[in-house]
């Protein structure tokens, strides 16, 4: 009888052991993710900052960057000049973009077609500026760019997919379910304006 007990009380503690184990790991992780989060918020970054861009992009990493805010909280690098007439609301645009999660993993392009679960056609995307139909912070960061610039933007989740409808819309289920996985989380977007007032 004694020796059950103690067997019964070891089996306790072990179980107590273990179950603290797995909260101090659990805490760590949790801990691990809110600092990564807060470094990507608290220090505007260039794509290499943010995890592994070696997955298809519209330009590289570059140096010695300037960052603007906008109003929605949106933050962008400028990658790449344009020319021409300055986007403006009501223009209708072309435009081509790559989507990646916080961390940098590769969600989506519209130019590199079957690239992981990428179901894209090569096919730029089509929007009217100022009609609601697109995330709040891509509409903002359209705005005054012109064809052939390209942007690069870190997109706060209160910007981004708060209507599962707005587009842009990634093609295929893969990338899709990404964002609604990850609607709390903000997004990184590359985009480069094609034309603006082009027909579609």
């Amino acid at each position: 009888s004694s020796s059950h007990s103690s067997s019964m009380g070891r089996s306790s503690s072990s179980s107590r052991s273990s179950s603290s184990r797995r909260r101090k790991v659990l805490l760590g992780s949790t801990i691990s993710s809110i600092t990564v989060a807060h470094s990507i918020w608290t220090r505007p970054v260039r794509a290499a900052d943010a995890s592994d861009w070696t997955s298809p992009g519209l330009a590289k990493p570059t140096s010695n960057a300037r960052y603007f805010k906008l109003p929605s909280g949106t933050v962008y690098e400028e990658i790449a000049e344009g020319s021409g007439e300055r986007a403006a609301p009501g223009d209708t645009i072309s435009y081509h973009y790559v989507l990646r999660r916080s961390n940098g993993y590769f969600v989506y392009s519209t130019q590199d077609a079957y690239v992981g679960d990428n179901d894209a056609d090569g096919e730029p995307e089509f929007a009217t500026l100022g009609d609601g139909s697109m995330i709040q912070g891509l509409e903002e960061l359209f705005v005054g760019m012109q064809a052939g610039e390209k942007r690069r933007a870190l997109v706060p989740p209160a910007a981004g997919y708060v209507e599962a409808s707005l587009a842009p819309q990634p093609q295929g289920f893969g990338p899709r379910r990404q964002i609604a996985a990850h609607g709390s989380e903000p997004l990184l977007f590359e985009v480069e304006l094609l034309r603006v007032n082009g027909a579609r």
